[in-house]
């Protein structure tokens, strides 16, 4: 996947909080990537398969994830579905 390096500001306690989160172990960017894409995820601008290769982790680990936060990984649209289909073609 390519990436493009982008600088955003943030208040000095989300930053401390996002740090400390005890709800997911990794470093900052780690935990920037999830929540970017549960937010995605949530909102409905990408699929969960997506959604997963964005948070860079497994599906499975994902939807556990997921879980953890009481987000549901099941009601999303039939473009997401078919996204994820054609997705899992080219694993």
């Amino acid at each position: 996947m390519t990436e493009r390096t982008i600088s955003v500001s943030v208040p000095l306690d989300l930053y401390a909080e996002m740090d400390n989160a005890p709800s997911f172990h990794g470093n900052l960017m780690q935990k920037l990537k999830l929540n970017l894409a549960i937010g995605m995820f949530i909102s409905k601008e990408v699929s969960l398969s997506r959604a997963a290769e964005y948070a860079e982790m497994p599906l499975s680990d994902f939807i556990d994830m997921l879980n953890k936060f009481g987000v549901s990984s099941v009601n999303y649209s039939a473009e997401m579905f078919a996204d994820d289909l054609e997705f899992s073609e080219h694993i």
